[in-house]
């Protein structure tokens, strides 16, 4: 039994490109999963990357008067710009730890690693498709907008 515990820690101290790797597997899941969550505002209905939507959602759900929506809109604008740095850090993170975790790997797994990537990359594009600006306009998965 102990033999196999030593073995089982010799094996993993000569593997930590795969502990590396699936930290950065769990992070970009987290990044991909939290982005959707960001930009709906909280209320699983996004209101789109447009400020001036948002307000207007907002209005037609609280009516709010035009004094109000005048006070607002500079937040929401504000928010908007930076929760957009935020976006673009967060993929500037996402580059340097996929070029790391590159640089660990054996030419094979360099190989398998792409092909990794290409493979995420079709999902994205194929989620895009699916969910991309139409659902902004019909609401959450295009099934019209709630009213609530």
């Amino acid at each position: 039994m102990q033999h196999s515990l030593e073995h089982q820690i010799t094996q993993a101290g000569r593997q930590p490109w795969l502990c590396r790797l699936m930290i950065a597997g769990l992070f970009s899941s987290a990044l991909i999963l939290g982005g959707g969550a960001a930009w709906a505002d909280g209320d699983g209905h996004g209101y789109g990357h447009d400020p001036k939507s948002h307000l207007e959602k907002l209005t037609k759900k609280l009516d709010l008067t035009k004094e109000q929506q005048d006070k607002i809109l500079p937040i929401i604008e504000e928010k908007h710009q930076k929760m957009e740095g935020l976006h673009e850090q967060m993929k500037e993170m996402r580059k340097q730890a996929m070029a790391k975790i590159e640089a660990e790997l054996t030419p094979e797994q360099q190989a398998k690693w792409k092909e990794m990537q290409e493979k995420r990359e079709e999902k994205m594009k194929e989620y895009k498709e699916k969910h991309g600006k139409d659902c902004d306009k019909k609401g959450k998965h295009g099934k019209g907008e709630k009213d609530e």
